[in-house]
């Protein structure tokens, strides 16, 4: 009888701990969260359905994550308006994987990028999106479809400009 409650126990486990791991692939669709907007308004990535989104997860102390946002601006400011085929806009969602409020803030003053979209919870890799997302490093990214499908992960640049100049 304790072997066979044993084995229960540990399915049970293992099953939390697979739950926790989830790892999102290309045709899945992003978990929905809020995130803050321009002037700190509240808003969900299910309102920018039927635009593209490119999701980056970084953090103040990631320079190559930071370097990456710097790196997408001007490829934010060229297709931020534009009308694809099949889409309305591009937009950018930063998400921090920091800890502390004052150090997230310098840093996003510090860079000032101009889509003013982010999300942090200050859980660090503890944050429920990080959990859901299954990222395990930073700079990690996630490009999104007008459905909210994920068609790239781990984008550079020159891949993310090549893949909206085409839509």
């Amino acid at each position: 009888m304790k072997r066979i409650l044993f084995f229960f126990c540990l399915i049970g486990l293992i099953n939390q701990v697979n739950a926790q791991n989830i790892t999102l692939n290309i045709g899945d669709t992003f978990p929905n969260f809020q995130y803050r907007g321009i002037f700190q308004k509240e808003n969900r990535l299910s309102g920018l359905k039927g635009s593209y989104v490119l999701i980056h997860f970084w953090s103040s102390w990631n320079v190559e994550s930071r370097e990456m946002q710097l790196e997408f601006i001007p490829i934010y400011s060229k297709y931020k308006e534009k009308k694809f085929k099949k889409g309305k806009k591009f937009y950018i969602i930063s998400v921090s994987l920091d800890e502390e409020q004052r150090l997230f803030d310098l840093a996003t003053k510090k860079d000032n990028l101009p889509w003013n979209s982010d999300y942090c919870d200050f859980k660090v890799w503890n944050s429920d999106l990080v959990l859901k997302s299954g990222i395990k490093r930073i700079p990690s990214n996630f490009l999104l479809n007008p459905e909210g499908k994920i068609i790239a992960i781990n984008i550079n640049v020159e891949e993310l400009e090549q893949l909206l100049r085409g839509f």
